[in-house]
């Protein structure tokens, strides 16, 4: 009577398990994609730009500059974004409302570069607030390591 009673534990165990893999199966695979789904469609603070004619994310109240490093986009920014260089201006296409006004240091500094255009920014100073569109005045060849994974 014990192989029975060892076969009927083996055979309720054997239940147990089908009915656990059928829970992580496609059912709570739905389940993770929907939660994750949630998730990404609930960021406020994701806004899309097109980078140089790439669409990516950037950060509400971010810097053009911080979502090229970000999305591993190249961008010059030799001054290591103090607003002195000028490196990594950028002319934004559209959506010049959606960035912070500028500061008077970067006023100044765009003045001292001689990029008086209204279009013309500091990637390291303009904040996003909204969809832009940008194109960079001093675009760097090559690509950054990893960089595939980002287009």
């Amino acid at each position: 009577m014990s192989a029975r009673l060892d076969e009927a534990e083996i055979a309720a165990m054997l239940r147990g398990s089908a009915d656990a893999a059928r829970d992580v199966g496609p059912a709570g695979l739905r389940e993770r994609f929907a939660a994750r789904l949630g998730e990404v469609a609930v960021r406020p603070d994701a806004v899309p730009i097109e980078f140089d004619g790439r669409k990516v994310e950037a950060r509400r109240g971010g810097t053009i500059l911080a979502a090229a490093i970000k999305n591993r986009l190249r961008l010059m920014h030799v001054c290591g974004a103090r607003t002195l260089c000028g490196t990594c201006r950028v002319k934004i296409d559209f959506g010049r409302e959606n960035l912070t006004p500028m500061s008077a240091k970067e006023k100044l500094s765009l003045r001292y570069h001689l990029s008086l255009s209204p279009r013309t920014r500091l990637a390291c100073q303009a904040r996003v607030e909204g969809p832009i569109e940008v194109e960079s005045l001093f675009p760097l060849c090559g690509d950054l390591p990893g960089e595939e994974q980002a287009r």
